[in-house]
């Protein structure tokens, strides 16, 4: 969608096809293709009681229980260990609508590396065997595996990855989204793996009844409120197959696609999903086969040998030739107020058949010998000025002279500088339109062609020459579409789907301006199509967070193919700056080519101007979080009106976020490999979209750019990450809620980028030095071993350390996945207290720059502590002291065998599988005297619950006063603490941090006590909370607890030395060696309590010894 968006605008929830669906506010009339009501739907997110009552009632009619179910999702976390041990920099991420793993790849955070080594085997056998080795990380069996199907296997035209996609298919029945896709390097080392098959089916024993098509299609037009027409229920049986039905006839025929749709691990159930195309919309919605129950739904519509001569508006300097509009102007003025207009070019003659050279892959070239229009075999373009929808009958630019196939018109568009042009309605100009539409969309289909949106890609083209892919789906660009105005979009249906452009008059001026004029907005158009055929082949992106992405997406390649390699850095570049003449009010008409289409021009954060000097665009992650979003911050302030949201996290708002952070990227790469870059980043970018999974958020997207990157080398990585860390993407940065676009999305920005750290583990406290017995007491010295692992992708230089700010220790030059170990001396202060928690700040310094990292231990000899393992008793009863109560229908803590920790007891409470009212469980423990400021409690628990909404709690009672959740009376967790937050539902524990959804087997959790418990005696309580509204999905059996053990306090029995010895660095009262090192500043000393070599330094290096 190219973005005109009106706040305060209702959109009627019934729809009449023939009103063109058109929305007008003052003078301005547009059209738009989202609407309010009929956003994307997933049965498997939503929350409501009907949807969760009909997925129970799917899960009741399949072969899986609540346990089996637990069983597969228990496998993926055992399965994660196993790979884990292979791969350390392992991190699997679990997509959103059945938890499965997704993304399986090393974590891009810690430098580059691979999931597997190299190997001459074929791609498909080393995927299939990755598969195999990972059977329950994946959840399929091995015989599940073989029959997974080649959907594509290709290399990128410039040879460095390559990329395959299986699919699955169940009895020749596809199923839903179910796929596995690798990215490979030259040397066949894995990358990383995308991961959505359905896991956990037993293929024999799924339901098999699809009935009719039919009643899917009605299902599918009533849910998005479209009134069926008679050819949209006419069955064409000429082209119907059993796995698709064809209702009506041509490229915009209403469709239903067979398939078996996953709602949770273990169970699929037979569905349709059915394509229907409107005038401006298009929507996929999969019906489920026996109910009628829509399952899912997405609008794929996003507003916005012989040679032939075109006479078009070209750009020989631009990365591609194609020149921005008749008057471009790039970069742009630097002053919104100059209302500078762009100088006329003069269109030129360009004759080619579309197959030379690097276009081989052309076969037939642009329009096929013998043809005389502009259809050919990436793009049919034409007008599109009567309806019905679709290219009016010779609606296509038609060669001049028979046989000559000559495309060249005389018309004279709007001139921004003269308001003066031909009317866009003349058949001349129509011509002329169509053949710029056609030529624009051409040389867009080769550029991205050379960067692997190939037909294995899932590309748009009618015929794919044998390479893979589904063919017969060039793109269908409609030049002054009669469906709407100022405005443009794109529909992108799966490969083998026709995508859909429209374009539109603009009618701002007088004359119109015509937008097939305008690069652009159809280069912007055209991405869509992009970005959503290589996420999930168009079922992917239905997330609002991936919406925003798409607007990004589309933006920066519109700037990047049509930049030149004169254009400057520092410069300011509009969006659709033509089109937009008067589309802002308040004086700022003129301003198109400042601020264009979107609320900030395009351009690097380090150019600034206006009269605070700040940066011509400022905005960073921050910008999409509706808490911190700014509109003033800017060298002139975003102009939020009329067109533009102010609501932080809209599609086109949050687009502008990610296409800065892209354009960044960008910079750093030309800066480094001059005009060069220009291609390497949009390579990455399109790679990225192949390595990512089907809903990402911007940190995912982002790490998945960086795995591509990786392939290439160091430098490239160190490009993205800078690029990203400008804009607040940084190493740190983290998407906290994702959103829905009424500005609920939360982000953590940060602008850091890789660095040293401490590895983990690896820091040591050692009380060697001291009386040796292994606790650190007030006064003794201590010998910390911190090890420093640098996993950034490049060299860190002159790497040092210190502990609170003492001398520095030098780790010297760290290369790429390296680690330095240095021992460091510290005495615990003598006025520490006996139990208190000694936090050190360790500060790492470097090339990398600055880093903190903090390191605690406890200070003292811990007491015995009080322990319960719950095994003192026999199933169910609890051990004296103990007690268990229970509120609405929830079902008390007993004592249970089977799934303890340590055999044979643990406690339990189940999430009930039944609702109706909100439930609670609890379990006290007996009283504990405390005589410490740092006391601690441990437990072990297996927590398996339905997540986000039921989950348990720790709380504390302190002499008898009333139970508080141990964080908020003053504690704090160690380790293991609680995972997510309840939703506000009637839950007892409403909104609450808690531990809820699945910790994949017993995990430890340890808690140190408030302060205000020393002195006084103290009882704690496990506290489950269910809602009233929804039942606990299957896999989720509750909550046990094991291993209580409570550290009550600590002694202390250090004495430090007092002795005077000269040159004592231990305190062991005996003189130790030391020797000063002049030039690099040393002090370097040799203990005699352990023979420890260490140095440290201070002083200058021109110090000499007096």
């Amino acid at each position: 969608m190219f973005a005109i968006i009106f706040t305060g605008i209702q959109i009627a929830s019934t729809r009449n096809v023939e009103a063109q669906e058109k929305k007008s506010k003052g003078l301005l009339q547009r059209t738009e293709s989202h609407v309010e009501g009929l956003e994307n739907y997933d049965i498997r997110l939503d929350k409501s009681s009907r949807a969760l009552g009909r997925r129970l009632e799917f899960r009741n009619g399949s072969s899986q229980s609540a346990s089996s179910i637990a069983d597969i999702r228990e496998s993926f976390v055992l399965g994660e260990k196993a790979l884990q041990n292979d791969v350390p920099s392992l991190k699997v991420e679990y997509n959103l609508d059945i938890k499965i793993p997704e993304v399986i790849a090393p974590d891009v955070r810690k430098g580059v590396a691979f999931l597997t080594g190299p190997s001459n085997r074929s791609r498909v056998d080393s995927l299939k065997s990755f598969a195999r080795s990972n059977s329950l990380l994946i959840g399929m069996q091995p015989n599940q595996v073989d029959q997974l199907k080649v959907l594509t296997d290709y290399t990128n035209p410039n040879g460095v990855l390559s990329f395959t996609h299986l699919t699955q298919e169940i009895n020749g029945i596809p199923v839903f989204r179910g796929e596995i896709k690798a990215g490979f390097t030259k040397d066949g080392e894995i990358i990383r793996v995308i991961n959505n098959l359905a896991p956990g089916l037993d293929y024999s024993n799924l339901n098999d009844n699809f009935g009719d098509p039919l009643s899917a299609v009605r299902a599918a037009a009533e849910n998005i409120e479209y009134k069926l027409q008679r050819p949209d229920v006419t069955l064409n049986s000429a082209v119907s197959t059993d796995l698709k039905a064809v209702f009506g006839e041509g490229d915009w025929a209403t469709t239903a696609e067979k398939m078996y749709f996953p709602i949770e691990p273990g169970v699929a159930r037979p569905a349709w999903t059915v394509l229907i195309w409107q005038p401006v919309r298009a929507f996929y919605v999969t019906v489920d086969a026996e109910t009628g129950t829509v399952l899912w739904r997405k609008n794929i519509t996003q507003d916005q040998t012989t040679s032939a001569t075109y006479n078009v508006y070209a750009n020989p300097n631009g990365y591609i030739n194609v020149a921005d509009s008749p008057f471009p102007l790039s970069p742009g003025p630097i002053d919104p107020s100059l209302g500078t207009q762009g100088a006329a070019v003069a269109r030129t003659d360009q004759t080619l058949i579309g197959n030379e050279g690097p276009l081989s892959f052309n076969n037939n070239g642009w329009i096929t010998d013998g043809g005389d229009r502009t259809d050919g075999n990436a793009v049919q373009a034409g007008l599109d000025v009567v309806s019905p929808n679709g290219i009016d009958t010779n609606g296509e630019a038609i060669e001049v002279t028979p046989g000559g196939r000559d495309f060249q018109f005389a018309y004279n568009p709007y001139d921004p500088n003269t308001n003066t042009g031909d009317n866009p309605t003349g058949a001349a100009f129509r011509n002329g339109a169509v053949t710029q539409l056609f030529y624009i969309n051409n040389r867009y289909h080769d550029a991205l062609y050379q960067l692997g949106w190939t037909e294995a890609a899932f590309n748009f083209q009618h015929d794919n020459f044998g390479r893979g892919g589904a063919g017969n789906d060039r793109v269908s660009a409609e030049a002054q579409d009669f469906s709407g105005t100022n405005n443009a979009n794109f529909s992108t249906p799966s490969d083998g789907g026709r995508g859909r452009m429209q374009m539109y008059r603009w009618t701002l001026t007088s004359p119109n301006i015509d937008g097939d004029l305008d690069a652009d907005v159809i280069v912007h158009e055209f991405t869509h199509g992009l970005s959503n055929r290589l996420h999930g082949n168009a079922f992917g992106l239905t997330t609002n967070m991936s919406g925003m992405m798409g607007e990004g997406w589309s933006d920066f390649f519109a700037h990047s193919l049509l930049s030149e390699p004169s254009d400057p850095l520092n410069g300011v570049y509009s969006m659709g700056g033509y089109d937009t003449r008067n589309l802002l009010s308040g004086g700022l008409g003129t301003a198109n080519y400042y601020y264009g289409i979107r609320r900030f021009p395009k351009a690097i954060m380090s150019f600034t101007g206006g009269p605070s000097n700040r940066p011509h665009n400022p905005i960073t992650f921050a910008d999409v979080d509706q808490t911190s979003v700014s509109y003033s911050d800017g060298a002139f302030a975003a102009p939020i009106s009329g067109h533009l949201s102010n609501t932080a996290d809209q599609v086109h708002s949050g687009g502008e976020v990610w296409s800065a952070a892209l354009w960044e990227v960008r910079a750093q790469m030309i800066n480094r490999m001059g005009f060069a870059g220009n291609e390497r980043s949009m390579q990455v970018v399109v790679d990225g979209m192949k390595l990512a999974p089907l809903g990402p958020d911007y940190i995912q997207e982002r790490d998945a750019i960086l795995a591509a990157a990786g392939v290439y080398g160091a430098a490239d990585v160190a490009d993205v990450w800078e690029g990203f860390r400008i804009r607040g993407m940084g190493f740190s940065a983290t998407v906290d809620t994702p959103g829905n676009g009424g500005g609920s999305a939360r982000v953590t920005e940060a602008f850091d980028t890789p660095n040293v750290v401490i590895m983990e583990p690896g820091f040591a406290v050692s009380d060697a030095p001291g009386d040796g017995d292994t606790y650190p007491e007030p006064g003794e010295p201590l010998t910390l071993t911190v090890p420093i692992e640098n996993q950034t992708g490049v060299t860190i230089n002159s790497v040092t350390a210190n502990v609170n700010g003492g001398p520095d220790v030098s780790y010297g030059n760290l290369a790429h996945n390296t680690t330095v170990s240095r021992q460091i001396s510290y005495t615990v202060p003598a006025g520490a207290g006996c139990g208190s928690s000694i936090t050190l700040d360790i500060n790492i310094n470097g090339s990398g720059g600055p880093r903190t990292e903090q390191r605690s231990f406890i200070v003292g000899v811990p007491n015995p502590p009080a322990t319960e393992n719950f095994d003192s008793v026999t199933a169910p009863a609890l051990p004296a002291g103990w007690t268990a109560a229970q509120t609405g229908p929830g079902i008390a803590f007993v004592t249970q065998t089977g799934a303890a920790d340590s055999a044979p007891n643990s406690v339990f409470t189940p999430n009930r599988g039944v609702s109706g009212g909100q439930s609670g469980a609890t379990i006290e423990s007996g009283s504990y005297a405390i005589n410490s400021d740092a006391a601690v409690v441990s437990f072990r628990n297996n927590y398996n619950t339905e997540d986000s909404w039921d989950g348990g709690v720790l709380e504390i009672s302190i002499n008898g006063g009333s139970f508080q959740d141990i964080v908020t009376a003053g504690g704090t967790f160690i380790e293991g603490g609680y995972n997510g937050n309840l939703g506000t539902n009637q839950n007892p524990l409403d909104g609450r941090d808690a531990w809820t959804g699945s910790s994949g087997g017993y995990v430890d959790s340890s808690a140190q006590l408030p302060a205000s418990a020393n002195g006084n005696n103290v009882k704690f309580r496990w506290r489950f909370g269910e809602d009233t509204n929804t039942v606990a999905p299957s896999g989720t059996p509750g909550w046990n607890v094991d291993n209580v053990e409570v550290f009550t306090g600590y002694t202390c029995s250090f004495t430090p030395s007092t002795g005077s010895t000269k040159f004592d660095y231990d305190g062991d009262s005996k003189t130790d060696v030391s020797i000063f090192r002049p030039g690099p500043g040393e002090w370097w000393y040799r203990r005699s309590s352990d023979g420890g070599n260490f140095a440290a330094q201070f002083g200058s290096g021109t110090d000499t010894i007096a």
